[in-house]
């Protein structure tokens, strides 16, 4: 282009505006060229590359570029703006650009879009990455083995690349070649193939050249050189200098002398070919007579030598180098032992099985050789040697062959089974002077023959498959034992050839019955064949199982659990994680719904989750989640757990838990110290005190004994170890008047002690008169309840040390309700009031015996028995009941329980029960229970109703009797398919402490045909029943289980009665609704204490010189029933001066009272009811000691001599003080009031003058004394005290003196 087009300053700018507008204008006129050319790459400068006009249909005469001048268009080529010749400015580069693009435009508007491509030219040479490349290759390589290597680079383009690799050494072929593969984007795999295995210890060090080559033509190429470097690997093993070696030595030589020398190398290098030598102890030398060293080589004498017992030692010797897997080469070294020495004969045995081992078959025959024994002695010349057998049960016996050998002979029939090893003793004696002899033992195991067929684990195998299972489904595996051992006992299985065996297969090996084919319920309910077991003994025994399949149909059915109910016990404190049960539910529907989920149910279609357990979710098993204490919880824990499958229908079981005790528990006293006294003149046999202890824990653990600690004193007592009761047990009359101090220990039925001891301080309370002593400590009599007024019981006798004095009896205490008087002379005891024994079966009475002068008296205890006479007739709940019963009910069917009560005891209250008319035997009871069961199908009967007359008679003489009339209706709709629940009757014992939302029983009703069918539609309700209380239960509506809704108390209602009723809502049933009947009997538990009737007693008991007796009464109630509600009453504090009547809580007081000494009493008295554990309450009593008029009044303040000297003066002024006297008495209230009077006295002059204190009297001069004569005189004072009966007065006497003036 010319400088005024193209160049000048605006040369750019004036381009740019025209190229724009021819570009406008083409675009305007639609015409555009597309010029595309090629040129190779390296050309010389000035190469014509094309014409730009080439492609225009008329010349041009100017060109407009679309690229500026400095762009790679024009640095690399030269286009002539007016020509449109486009040439090279200098050689082109494909790698660097392989391509030019731009736009032309004419100066008349045409466009050329202008496409240059450089050509590729093999101009490069393929380059390796490296020089020299190092290779180890192992020689234990196999042929094959590949070892990457980096290809080589060439930058040209496809036939000009890298097209192939070549080793230029051709000997190399033979040991190598080359892999390779070319792929996209120039990557290459090269490999060197190893051809044949390389050895290093022929060649360690290989060098190639593999050469790469392009496609060119001529190729260029690029080399690398290949240092290969063979690894040495330990595939040589050791070889030893010679292949035997052979020494002598003497049998004599020490210990420690080299006996010979063994040399081996190794071909390896390093580890490989250090060589370690050892004697191999499994093929010689096991006695280690020799040893070597490891390192040399050297072979040492270990042990002492034997040429009698070893005159030649056979060595073989390993030797072994230190490879990773190391190499093992062995020789053989023979060591003659030379004889110097006598000794005895030797014996060789040779066992004659295959195995050259102590073996013979079970099925020899008698006489066959067993094995070969030889006997010699080298050190006698004669051959007189004798050869005996021991042992073997005579199963085995020796034959003499030649001079020296012997046969060992089976000698009877052999059998494995029976006994499989026999130790026989060979002995051999030579004929020396004196003669020695050896012996040799030998054990022989008989090896089994195959004697024995397999024997199946059972005879009969039963499997259940559904018919939708697919094709190799496991039906069974069946197993079978044989008795013999190796390949006698291996067992191949398999089906014997029937019509049905297409449909079964076995595996060989491990008797795994599946099936090999579909099968089909409908066409073939069951499948049976024969399985046969066969040994792998020649010839082979065998034996047959029969297995029999049963094809289930494919159904929608709920899970369904192996077990309704599930009953287990466990431990309390179980580790927490521990599973105890494992539930199981199966689903007869396919795999598909049949993968069960357990989980814990509340009963009403939603999850519990429990404290104290947990569920495995997948297997069912019912783990501890929390520690359990049985002690200080429930002992019984129901838990109802429901499995559902993946579709939704589920079914529950009910877990019934009880928590076994532990013994972690020890007895514990309550109280722990106990105060008590007794007289010095109790008889033995005295009860003393009742200690208690308590265990919480229950069975034998809580059984608790007693037991006194060894001490001086513990012989004079003994003491009841099951009750705790401490008697006298010896006379206490030699000891005064004394304080014992007893410790008792409890411990439980295994034998854990209470922590403390019981501490039983037993005061001995001495009087100086004896009481008259009953002759029993106590008595038993027995009288009728029905005994007349007045009736004799009994009598009691109490003798006196005094044989003239008259005794007296009473009756201290346990006479709560009069029914008993005794006679105060002759002891007899009679009835005063109407017994009953339903009331009070037995009476427990406390009887004093006393004499009129002694202050004290003893007791004796009596127990009467009040025995029951049938005056009780059983009673009915009511007189009549009806009922319903179904015409398809079964018979064995229960329809009604009948329950009469009779209070009466023994035999009289034992009830028996009869049906008045059974002539048509439709109807049957049991006699004892009262069930009343269907006796006969009542489909072949038309009558619409039964009245039974149910008789409750008790076994007493006479017996007494009630009749109940039951009416049963017969439901004559119900003919083929109806709806009725398992039993018409259930009955249910639960004990009071169940806690609400317990589980109690799950009632279930079905249809009474088909019982294939679902009965997932029925639905359970609750209705009371009129006479008895409503029930606190409620059902849940689907699966039948009955719930607590409230808590039970059976002080408040112990029988519950009530109906259950289930609805379908199939119309095609003949009845829709169903009912049952529920008895729930309440059991009581010990879960109320004894409760006194106040919790403080006052009570006011006269002083006297002897016991008051009887003092008060505290009284308890327990609403719980049985042992439950027993109580007994026990005085916790000091018993000196009271007892208590540990039956009726009667207070005595015992021991003579003195208001002046104790002025009331405080006592602590504990009840305790016989319940496990024992609940117990405590109660204050206060007794008031009243006063009676015992003391005189007395001048406390006089001396010994009861004389007081007072000097007086003369002239003395009238009301002259001379003194001041003090009375006191120790009574009280009106016997304590004291009065004075002047009795005798011969002063005139003197007056008595009271103060305001009543103890203190003022004497007086009344006139002034005459100073001239002396006065002398005596006054004498008597003190009354203001009472009704006065004591005797208190006489004192005043002495006046002389007085001077």
């Amino acid at each position: 282009m010319s400088e005024g087009v193209m160049g000048g300053r605006n040369a750019p700018v004036a381009l740019l505006q025209v190229f724009l507008l021819a570009l406008f204008c083409a675009q305007s006129l639609g015409r555009v060229f597309n010029l595309t050319l090629t040129v190779k790459e390296g050309l010389p400068a000035k190469t014509i590359v094309g014409d730009l006009g080439a492609v225009l249909s008329a010349p041009s005469t100017g060109f407009f570029i679309s690229e500026s001048r400095d762009s790679y268009v024009f640095r690399d080529l030269e286009i002539d703006a007016d020509t449109g010749i486009i040439s090279t400015v200098a050689g082109l580069d494909r790698e660097s650009r392989d391509r030019y693009e731009f736009v032309a435009a004419t100066l008349t508007g045409e466009m050329i879009r202008v496409r240059i491509e450089v050509e590729d030219v093999n101009d490069h040479s393929p380059v390796f990455p490296r020089k020299e490349v190092e290779l180890g290759i192992s020689e234990l390589s196999p042929p094959g083995s590949r070892f990457p290597l980096e290809g080589a680079a060439d930058r040209d383009e496809e036939e000009f690349s890298t097209r192939g690799y070549r080793i230029r050494e051709s000997e190399m072929e033979e040991l190598f070649h080359l892999d390779f593969r070319i792929g996209s984007e120039k990557q290459h795999s090269l490999d060197l193939v190893l051809n044949s295995r390389v050895d290093r210890e022929t060649q360690d060090f290989y060098t190639l050249t593999i050469e790469a080559f392009d496609g060119g033509i001529p190729a260029r190429t690029g080399t690398v050189q290949v240092d290969i470097r063979i690894l040495d690997e330990n595939d040589n093993p050791p070889v030893f200098n010679q292949s035997e070696y052979h020494s002598s030595v003497r049998e004599d030589a020490p210990i420690g002398s080299i006996v010979s020398q063994v040399l081996a190398s190794d071909r390896d290098l390093g580890d490989n070919s250090r060589i370690t030598y050892e004697i191999n102890r499994r093929q010689s030398d096991p006695n280690h007579v020799f040893s070597i060293n490891e390192t040399t080589g050297f072979i040492y004498l270990n042990k002492p030598l034997d040429f009698e017992i070893q005159p030649f030692h056979e060595l073989i010797v390993r030797a072994r180098d230190d490879g990773t897997q190391p190499e093992y080469s062995s020789t053989f070294v023979g060591v003659k032992v030379l004889n110097i020495n006598d000794n005895s004969p030797t014996i060789s045995v040779l066992f004659l099985s295959e195995t050259g081992e102590a073996v013979v078959s079970e099925a020899a025959a008698v006489g066959e050789y067993v094995a070969r024994i030889s006997v010699s002695d080298p050190d006698l010349e004669e051959r007189g040697i004798s050869v005996s057998l021991e042992g073997g049960d005579g199963k085995f016996t020796l034959k003499q062959t030649d001079d020296f050998l012997y046969a060992l002979c089976v000698n009877s029939e052999l059998d494995r089974e029976e006994k499989d090893l026999y130790e026989l003793k060979v002995q051999a004696s030579d004929s020396g002077s004196p003669p020695l002899s050896s012996e040799t033992l030998l054990l022989l195991k008989v090896s089994d023959a195959n004697d024995c067929q397999p024997v199946f684990e059972q005879d009969v195998y039963t499997v259940n498959i559904a018919e939708d299972a697919p094709e190799g489904s496991s039906l069974i595996r069946t197993r079978a034992r044989d008795a013999d051992e190796g390949i006698n006992s291996n067992i191949r299985y398999s089906i014997l050839k029937s019509h049905q065996d297409g449909l079964v297969a076995i595996d060989l090996t491990s008797g795994l019955v599946t099936t090999a084919a579909g099968l089909d319920r409908e066409t073939q309910m069951e499948v049976w064949f024969l399985v046969l077991a066969e040994d792998g003994g020649e010839p082979s025994l065998s034996s047959t199982a029969t297995v029999t399949v049963l094809v289930e149909d494919v159904n929608d059915n709920e899970p369904v659990f192996q077990q309704q109910l599930y009953n287990v016990s466990i431990p309390e404190h179980m580790d927490t994680g521990s599973c105890f049960i494992q539930v199981v539910a199966t689903d007869a529907d396919s795999p598909e719904f049949g993968a069960l989920l357990y989980s814990l149910s509340d009963g009403f279609d939603s999850q519990e989750s429990h404290p104290l357990f947990q569920i495995d979710p997948h297997t069912g098993e019912l783990c501890v989640s929390q520690d359990i204490d049985r002690d200080d919880g429930t002992s019984v824990h129901d838990i109802l757990i429901k499995a559902e499958d993946p579709g939704g229908l589920s079914a529950q079981t009910y877990v019934h838990i009880e928590i076994q005790d532990l013994n972690d528990n020890a007895p514990v006293f309550s109280p722990e110290e106990y105060t008590v006294s007794i007289s010095s003149h109790a008889p033995p046999g005295t009860e003393v005190v009742n200690v208690i202890a308590t265990d919480q824990d229950s069975g034998r653990f809580g059984q608790v004994t007693y037991e006194i600690h060894p001490g001086d004193m513990s012989s004079l007592f003994t003491l009841d170890t099951h009750t705790g009761m401490l008697f006298l047990n010896s006379s206490l009359t030699h000891l005064g008047a004394a304080s014992m101090k007893l410790l008792i220990t409890a411990q439980d039925g295994d034998g854990l002690s209470s922590a403390r001891p019981a501490e039983v301080t037993v005061n001995v309370v001495q009087s100086a008169d004896a009481p008259a002593v009953f002759l029993r400590s106590r008595y038993a009599f027995t009288v009728p309840e029905d005994a007349p007024l007045g009736t004799s019981v009994g009598t009691v006798e109490a003798s006196s040390l005094n044989s003239t004095e008259p005794v007296s009896y009473r009756i201290s205490s346990g006479n709560l309700h009069s029914w008993f008087s005794v006679h105060p002379k002759s002891g007899v005891i009679n009835t005063m009031k109407p017994l009953d024994h339903e009331s009070q079966p037995y009476a427990l009475l406390f009887l004093q015996s006393y004499t009129d002068t002694s202050p004290i008296y003893s007791t004796t205890q009596v127990n009467i028995t009040i025995t029951d006479v049938n005056d009780n007739a059983p009673v009915f709940p009511k007189r009549k009941d009806t009922i319903t019963v179904s015409r398809s009910t079964l018979p064995g069917t229960v329809l009604f329980i009948a329950h009469a009560h009779d209070h009466d005891s023994g035999a009289n209250g034992v009830v028996q029960y009869h049906l008045k008319s059974s002539r048509s035997e439709v109807f049957a009871i049991d006699s004892n229970l009262g069930m009343v069961r269907l006796n006969k199908s009542l489909h072949v009967s038309q009558q619409q109703r039964y009245n039974l007359e149910i008789l409750a008679k008790d076994e007493g003489k006479p017996p007494l009797s009630s009749t109940l009339t039951l009416s049963v209706n017969i439901d004559h709709t119900a003919a083929d398919d109806s709806l009725a629940f398992e039993t018409l009757v259930y009955q249910v014992e639960i004990g009071e402490g169940y806690r609400k939302d317990s589980r109690v029983i799950q009632v279930r009703a079905h249809r009474t045909r088909g019982s294939h069918t679902s009965n997932s539609g029925l639905t359970y309700s609750l209705e009371a029943e009129a006479g008895f209380p409503p029930p606190p239960f409620r059902i849940h509506p689907k699966s039948g289980w009955l719930y607590l809704s409230s808590n039970l108390d059976f002080e408040t209602e112990s029988r519950y009665r009530f109906q259950v009723l289930s609805t379908s809502g199939e119309a095609s049933l003949a009845n829709v609704t169903a009912t049952a009947m529920v008895n729930v009997l309440v059991l009581d538990v010990n879960d109320n204490p004894p409760v006194f009737s106040s919790d403080v007693y006052y009570f006011t008991v006269s002083e006297g010189s002897s016991p008051q007796g009887l003092v008060g009464t505290v009284r308890a109630k327990d609403k719980d029933s049985g042992k439950n509600s027993q109580l007994s009453y026990i005085l916790l504090s000091d018993g000196k001066y009271f007892r208590i009547n540990a039956k009726t809580g009667e207070i005595i007081n015992w021991v003579a009272l003195d208001r002046e000494q104790h002025s009331q009493h405080s006592l602590t008295v504990m009840v305790t009811d016989q319940g496990h554990p024992r609940l117990n309450a405590t109660a204050n009593v206060h007794v008031l000691v009243t006063d009676i008029n015992d003391n005189t009044p007395q001048f406390n303040h006089l001396p010994s001599s009861k004389e007081l000297n007072v000097p007086i003066w003369a002239g003395v002024p009238a009301g002259f003080l001379v003194t001041n006297m003090f009375a006191k008495d120790l009574d009280a209230g009106e016997n304590g009031t004291v009065t004075h009077s002047l009795v005798t006295g011969e002063c005139e002059t003197c007056s008595l003058l009271r103060k305001n204190m009543s103890e203190i009297l003022n004497v007086l001069v009344l006139s002034q004394l005459d100073q001239r004569r002396t006065v002398s005189g005596t006054l004498r004072l008597t003190v009354k005290m203001e009472t009704s009966e006065p004591r005797s007065s208190s006489v004192r006497e005043l002495n006046h003196f002389t007085l001077s003036r």
